[in-house]
């Protein structure tokens, strides 16, 4: 029920007596003392009589706004008032009893500590607290703050990824740093499992310019996309186009390790380059032999590989000793190496078990055929011939784009990739034995071997071949990233499931992306997921809201809500991981490296890619 008017300035004039008579007269002076301090801005505040009764004035009128500050500011007034009273007496003037405030020794009013302040003389309380803003930082950053702070579960070394999606504090991981620095790994590789579309490349190019900016030179050996090509060439690295018309790469030349036996000879380490050639000699059977079984389709035999390894090693031996002569500044191509095993010789036929030439030719005739395929077509025209561009090591990265062959020829593309990590790994090996001899700085190496399920889908043989490249990384000084998008891609390898998996399952930390519920059931046995993970990743896979509005000129397309949204996992147990959100820089947007679908962009448009009409 509304009050009057008339009855609520009767009430207030009422209050305002009453507290007048409760002040007791030698207070007067210092409440008109306060007064005066208070128009000087020291002291409490007291409406004067005048403004008391304008105040109730106001109360009464007809407008609400000004009649509820009044009525607010007549409560004040008064609650200053008994708090005067308090501290003058002792006594609260509502109740007539003593208040809690002590006085000590000297006289002086004691303060008292609550939740919302200090109450008391000097004090000051807050109506409401805000949240402290927290911060993060490392101890040696902020040891003058030591122990008022807490530990965090992810730590702060190796590359800005994103933040924590739970406690918001920013996430750093990369192998290499987790590995050498804070042990938290045993290898130091990752593998990279996730839908296409939500970042996983994205994320591994933010981990390899972390790499850069930490001096480490990144090898990203078969750029399939390419997804890497535009950062290495922005940061001022090597680029080589490897593919029909633009490049090739020749399986024979040593490369790097061939500069590196030459240094070696000619700094007189007799042993260590006696020791190189014989490794570049094993890596050239082995890579040839890879390529054979590519365009067969099955395993090599063991006569053949014996076959190739005698045919190298006569033509890298000198003419006055009876062979081709070859040096690793003149390489052989596969034509030669293909023209050495059909002229046959006593050694050939002594590996072929042949008696007489004839049973030799009838043995060698697949291999020859073999070859053939390597050195004509398509594979010659990237394979026979000399190295367009020899990978350098010194520059800031390497990236060799293979996009240019066919997406449809996957064999030829998969030859490429493994030609190419041959070449990698072996300029890698040479500079550590030269760093090991001291002839260099020891220099670490981040490899990225995108989109593995190509090369694995080959067949069994092409597993064993990578899984000679990826067991050892941890004694080269090198960083491994694999990439693929789900574990069927591993799974679906029928009998060699088991050894495609293992990689996934030699990789001391896991990155997941946004996965389907039976993705990540088939991934249990590998990576153990807490319940409340399994939702999160799977949650991370669902489209964004189908608005019904299609995206304007000039719009910024909206994202699905699972776009940079990755679980980081280093244990073997259910232990929890650590989820995060990479959110791009301002340069890195400006630069355009994240914008893979940079294609689409005039789509929809009626000037179309070119700025001409559409037909």
């Amino acid at each position: 029920m509304k009050r009057p008017r008339r009855h609520l300035a009767k009430t207030a004039r009422r209050k305002t007596a009453a507290v007048t008579s409760r002040v007791p007269a030698k207070s007067a002076a210092p409440q008109a003392k306060s007064a005066r301090k208070s128009s000087q801005g020291f002291g409490t505040r007291l409406l004067s009589q005048a403004e008391r009764s304008r105040a109730e004035q106001a109360a009464c009128t007809g407008n609400v706004v000004a009649a509820g500050w009044a009525r607010f500011r007549l409560w004040t007034d008064d609650s200053r008032r008994h708090a005067a009273v308090a501290r003058a007496t002792g006594q609260d003037p509502r109740t007539g009893k003593a208040t809690k405030q002590a006085k000590s020794k000297s006289g002086k009013a004691r303060v008292r500590v609550t939740h919302r302040g200090v109450e008391g003389p000097g004090g000051g309380l807050s109506r409401s607290v805000g949240r402290h803003p927290e911060f993060r930082a490392t101890t040696a950053q902020v040891a003058g703050l030591w122990p008022w702070c807490v530990g965090a579960g992810a730590p702060v070394i190796g590359t800005p990824l994103g933040r924590h999606l739970d406690s918001g504090e920013p996430v750093c991981f990369d192998p290499m740093n987790w590995f050498s620095r804070g042990r938290f790994i045993t290898a130091p590789s990752l593998f990279v499992l996730g839908l296409n579309g939500f970042g996983k490349s994205s994320l591994v190019r933010r981990i390899v310019l972390g790499g850069i900016a930490q001096g480490i030179t990144p090898l990203v050996l078969a750029d399939v996309k390419p997804d890497y090509r535009d950062t290495i060439a922005m940061c001022g690295g090597q680029v080589i186009d490897l593919g029909y018309g633009h490049g090739r790469i020749n399986p024979l030349d040593p490369g790097v390790m061939g500069n590196a036996l030459a240094r070696l000879r000619a700094g007189g380490h007799t042993a260590a380059a006696a020791s190189l050639d014989a490794e570049i000699r094993a890596r050239h059977t082995t890579l040839v032999a890879g390529l054979v079984e590519l365009v067969r389709g099955e395993r090599i035999r063991d006569f053949e590989d014996t076959l190739i390894s005698t045919a190298l090693r006569i033509l890298f031996t000198p003419s006055t000793e009876g062979g081709r002569g070859h040096t690793i500044d003149a390489p052989p191509i596969l034509d030669d190496l293909a023209e050495v095993i059909a002229a046959g010789g006593a050694e050939l036929m002594l590996d072929a078990a042949a008696a007489n030439p004839d049973q030799y030719q009838a043995a060698i005739i697949d291999l020859r055929r073999s070859l053939r395929a390597l050195t004509q077509g398509p594979f010659g025209t990237v394979f026979n011939g000399p190295t367009t561009v020899p990978i350098d090591v010194d520059s800031v990265g390497v990236c060799i784009d293979v996009s240019h062959i066919p997406k449809g020829d996957k064999k030829l593309k998969a030859a490429a990739m493994l030609v190419c990590w041959s070449a990698g790994f072996g300029a890698v090996e040479a500079l550590n034995l030269l760093a090991e001899l001291g002839l260099e700085k020891q220099r670490y190496f981040q490899v990225v071997m995108d989109e593995l399920w190509q090369v694995l889908g080959l067949g069994e043989f092409m597993i064993a071949r990578v899984d000679e490249l990826t067991r050892l990384q941890r004694s080269l000084g090198v960083a491994l990233i694999m990439i693929s998008h789900s574990i069927r891609d591993l799974q679906a390898l029928g009998a060699s499931k088991d050894r495609a998996v293992g990689f996934l399952e030699r990789a001391r930390a896991k990155i997941l992306g946004p996965l389907p519920a039976d993705e990540l059931a088939a991934l249990d046995g590998t990576v153990k997921l807490t319940g409340e993970e399994t939702a999160m990743v799977t949650s991370w896979s669902a489209p964004q809201a189908l608005t019904g509005e299609p995206i304007r000129a000039g719009q910024a397309p909206p994202i699905a809500a699972g776009v940079g949204k990755f679980l980081l996992k280093v244990s073997e147990d259910r232990s929890p991981g650590i989820p995060f959100l990479m959110e791009l820089t301002d340069i890195e947007r400006e630069s355009g490296i994240h914008d893979t679908s940079a294609i689409f962009s005039s789509f929809g448009d009626p000037a179309g890619a070119d700025g001409r009409l559409a037909s």
